[in-house]
């Protein structure tokens, strides 16, 4: 098993939303659309087909919910470690850092104010999609070989939820501020002033070898 750090970009929350997300977890929109989590549908809903249309047609009618859009529905939770992108007419590889795909992801395309969480996830190097668990490491072609046009935001997949003791801090991010991140490359040093760290928090280095994710 692997420990794996990520970061989750979520648009459109207030400093008060932030602190419920460190405190209750990310919650999977299945979750949130029914309110009390019906646990014997989880089996049901982690399925192979629900992981790809999650991954490929997340804003897609699903025919299996009455026509309503996937991601109202989705068990799983996106997250991103970063991925590395081959350029094969320059012959070089591209780096897609992790931060800069939930930055966007956080401020829907540089255009809003959001928030990045940063996190660790279990995933244990196949698929593993009914098991609860575990994360699934869609970035990884040996393990998910087939295409995706969305394969370079590196994610990982987590699964109905990711409990507040995996979730170390909370970054607040404005447009303005992504923007010149995005522009310059390079991510700075978090501020404290607008960033929310965890007290729930247990660090994933008291328990086992850890990954970070690309930067």
């Amino acid at each position: 098993m692997i420990i794996q750090r990520v970061i989750r970009g979520i648009t459109g929350i207030s400093e008060d939303d932030a602190r419920r997300v460190l405190a209750v977890g990310i919650l999977c929109n299945w979750w949130y659309k029914v309110g009390t989590l019906p646990r014997d549908e989880i089996p049901v809903r982690l399925s192979e087909r629900n992981l790809d249309w999650h991954q490929n047609r997340y804003d897609d009618p699903d025919p299996l919910e009455g026509g309503e859009v996937f991601r109202r529905h989705t068990p799983f939770i996106s997250t991103t470690a970063g991925t590395v992108e081959r350029d094969m007419f320059r012959l070089t590889n591209i780096l897609n850092p992790a931060w800069r795909v939930a930055l966007n992801f956080a401020t829907r395309g540089l255009a809003q104010d959001g928030y990045l969480f940063y996190c660790y996830l279990f995933i244990i190097g196949r698929q593993a999609v009914t098991l609860e668990p575990f994360s699934e490491e869609l970035r990884e072609l040996n393990i998910y070989p087939g295409f995706s046009p969305y394969q370079p935001e590196g994610e990982i997949t987590a699964k109905i939820i990711i409990p507040p003791t995996q979730i170390e801090r909370a970054e607040f991010w404005s447009a303005g501020d992504a923007l010149q991140a995005v522009a310059s490359g390079l991510l700075p040093a978090a501020d404290p002033s607008r960033t929310l760290v965890n007290p729930l928090f247990v660090p994933p280095e008291n328990y086992n070898n850890v990954r970070d994710f690309l930067s």
